[in-house]
């Protein structure tokens, strides 16, 4: 690759190593979370090297530490425990992570961020393919194959959440191809387009589905301003493939028509997401909440909390888990009345800025971050525990697109 050629030891390292980023998370926690680290202290010696530490002087940076320092306090007032702190204290990480995107994608030429993105496309893409092997075959190209029967493991194996890194990285992957190519290549835009979220569907996590398709639906009509018949029949294709597959395949009319459409129309949409397994988490982090308006109960407490009688009656016994499953009733639960309005602000803030951004400069990654963010903050639908470090990795790198500023901007 030229750019590698062409740069010192020390831009090759930074580039290298947000180059492997997508691969650490499939890996695991612990390499992902050592590449941060390493990342984040490159930027920090940079900045002072450089004599640039009033890099950090900005609203962004104070907003995100403010964020930070209610997290450190929640868990040593509240939850008074030591995995809390922890967790809390590593929020840190993600803050410089962003501040790290943004200062070497500015700093470095036009080259620097788009062989990064044009690698990360090249990755998903080999993950998509893979997908796609295991579905055909059962199992994927390393002989990886889930316990679930019609689930999707990858090369996440047992632990099944390629549908999460899936939903990270689509519009990433497609804001590349669209910026790049799409003037030359419409047709197989909407093609990639199409099969991605196909491929999103096979993978058979219904959550990260549903918001796969919401974000991708909303990206290819405000993108551009044209084809919207094209964008049209785009998404009536992709209904036509997803109802055949449906019919055709046990495991899909299962999940979508058993498990889904007739529960609904028999009882109605509240009493069905209640009535599921994720809906026995919500009602726990209701009652927890109930009882710890303010504060809630710590953060990485609902896993303890919910175990009590108190909040778990034998006959729900289990409901209880790690986390609710849901974003909104986690912050409730754990951070109380004033941790979630934080969130509420936050989010809020967030989406509005990034869209506008996009409507000014029409920069695809910015209309990405801003779609990934609104569609994190969807309540009802089931989601990850967003303090984990699989979910908060593939979360504040598309955050971080929101501030990279583009040449023209």
């Amino acid at each position: 690759m030229q750019i590698l050629s062409s740069k010192n030891l020390y831009s090759k390292v930074i580039f290298v190593f947000f180059l492997v980023l997508p691969i650490a998370i499939i890996a695991g926690s612990a390499i992902s979370n050592t590449l941060i680290l390493l990342i984040n202290i490159l930027f920090i010696f940079e900045i002072i090297k450089e004599k640039k530490i009033d890099y950090l002087n900005n609203k962004l940076f104070f907003s995100l530490i403010f964020v930070w320092f209610c997290l450190l306090m929640n868990s040593i007032l509240i939850a008074k425990d030591t995995d809390s702190l922890i967790r809390s204290f590593g929020f840190l990480r993600f803050i410089l992570l962003v501040f790290s995107f943004k200062y070497f994608f500015e700093k470095e030429d036009d080259d620097f961020k788009n062989n990064i993105l044009k690698i990360w496309f090249i990755i998903f893409s080999v993950v998509s393919v893979d997908i796609l092997i295991e579905f055909i075959t059962g199992s994927n190209i390393l002989g990886f194959n889930s316990e679930l029967n019609g689930r999707i493991a990858s090369f996440t194996g047992d632990e099944l959440k390629i549908g999460n890194y899936y939903f990270g990285f689509i519009l990433l992957s497609l804001s590349f191809f669209y910026k790049n190519y799409f003037k030359k290549h419409q047709i197989f835009f909407y093609f990639l387009l199409l099969l991605f979220m196909v491929i999103s569907f096979l993978i058979g996590e219904r959550s990260n589905f549903i918001k796969v398709f919401i974000i991708c639906s909303i990206f290819i009509f405000l993108i551009d301003n044209q084809n919207y018949l094209k964008k049209i029949m785009i998404i009536s294709l992709f209904f036509l493939i997803s109802y055949t597959t449906i019919l055709n395949n046990e495991f899909y009319k299962s999940r979508i028509i058993n498990e889904i459409i007739i529960p609904m129309k028999q009882n109605g949409i509240s009493n069905f997401i209640y009535a599921s397994r994720y809906g026995k988490h919500y009602e726990i982090a209701k009652k927890i909440y109930v009882n710890n308006s303010i504060f809630g109960v710590g953060i990485k407490k609902y896993r303890s909390a919910s175990k009590l009688p108190i909040y778990n009656k034998n006959e729900n016994l289990d409901a209880s888990t790690t986390h609710p499953h849901q974003i909104h009733y986690e912050f409730l639960s754990e951070t109380g009345l004033v941790g979630y309005l934080i969130f509420i602000v936050f989010f809020t803030f967030s989406i509005i800025f990034g869209l506008k951004k996009f409507f000014k400069y029409r920069n695809p990654y910015v209309l990405t971050s801003s779609l990934f963010i609104l569609a994190t903050a969807i309540p009802l639908i089931p989601s990850g525990s967003f303090f984990t470090s699989y979910g908060a990795t593939i979360f504040w790198i598309n955050y971080s697109f929101l501030f990279i500023k583009e040449n023209n901007n």
